[in-house]
């Protein structure tokens, strides 16, 4: 009964007005002022001033305020945690992941994981790759999985694979038996959808622009950008695992590059390994495994085949 009454007390503090008060805990507005008087007199002190038909926290109030807030906050994720054991669940993990990962390999790694180990909740918090290192270091999360490298003295920022980045462009598919596009028609035709990957686009563009001429489109998210490749706004040079399936779609192409070094990018386990609890260890190391087994060899040509159109190896 007590929580209730505390709850009530939150509530009315935030509201300022009991009628609004019992509107939003679906009480009856009587039974709200016996709440904050029961409340008071456990207490032994007043928390509200009243002010004709609004109150106000006295100083008692703003006091106790939040020691309210915090019984609150305890018993709902008690009630979380009760509910999750009765699910069948003992631990919780919590990781920091770029969005670019989480379209990728990440599904296919957690439901492998989840399979050996059923008891294993997951929380995972989406986050630009250049965020991920502060929420490591506050805490925030177990581990990260980022598309940055990082350098901190607390945190190892630990290579899983490598990941060859191609140029990218709308799929032909009139004529399948001509061969691939040259990059300079392409670069001339469409512009050049940049910066939806947070680490290489600088130097390459140095690059590119000492060899071709082309405009750019700035496009923060990589996703978005495969979607206006196949909508013919534009090509890419993008990593090679962030476009299997559109590959597979037959929405978009590879495109042979010769006269260009085309940059490496990597996926980097973002984690304080001296506080690197035992299942987050374990989940780590399993992500390590998957990535590594499943990463394209640079060089290698692609197995991938659409269903449609033309893709080239890189």
């Amino acid at each position: 009964m007590f929580l209730e009454w505390v709850q009530t007390f939150t509530v009315a503090a935030k509201t300022g007005n009991f009628r609004e008060t019992a509107d939003r805990l679906h009480l009856a507005q009587p039974t709200v002022s016996q709440h904050i008087s029961k409340l008071e007199k456990h207490l032994g002190v007043t928390l509200f001033e009243r002010r004709g038909r609004n109150v106000h926290l006295n100083a008692a109030g703003r006091r106790f305020l939040p020691y309210a807030e915090q019984l609150i906050e305890t018993s709902l994720q008690g009630k979380e945690d009760l509910a999750r054991w009765q699910q069948g669940y003992q631990h919780t993990l919590t990781v920091a992941v770029s969005p670019l990962i989480a379209t990728t390999f990440l599904p296919d790694c957690v439901h492998r994981f989840t399979k050996e180990h059923p008891d294993v909740e997951f929380s995972f918090q989406i986050i630009e790759s250049r965020d991920i290192l502060n929420h490591v270091l506050q805490g925030d999360c177990d581990f990260g999985l980022s598309r940055m490298y990082v350098q901190h003295p607390r945190v190892a920022c630990d290579p899983l694979a490598s990941d060859p980045v191609v140029l990218v462009a709308p799929a032909e598919p009139d004529d399948l038996e001509s061969p691939p596009p040259d990059p300079a028609e392409l670069l001339s035709r469409y512009p050049v959808l940049t910066h939806n990957h947070p680490e290489y686009w600088d130097e390459l563009l140095w690059y590119l622009r000492t060899k071709y001429r082309f405009r750019t489109m700035r496009v923060s998210q990589v996703h978005v950008t495969l979607h206006w490749i196949a909508r013919r706004l534009g090509v890419s040079f993008l990593p090679f695992s962030t476009i299997r399936l559109e590959l597979l779609r037959g929405t978009i192409q590879e495109v042979p590059v010769a006269d260009v070094p085309l940059p490496m990018t990597h996926t980097y386990l973002v984690a304080d390994r001296s506080t690197l609890r035992d299942l987050a260890r374990l989940f780590a190391d399993f992500v390590c495994t998957y990535v590594r087994q499943r990463a394209p060899s640079p060089g290698s040509p692609s197995t991938v085949k659409p269903q449609s159109g033309r893709a080239n190896t890189p």
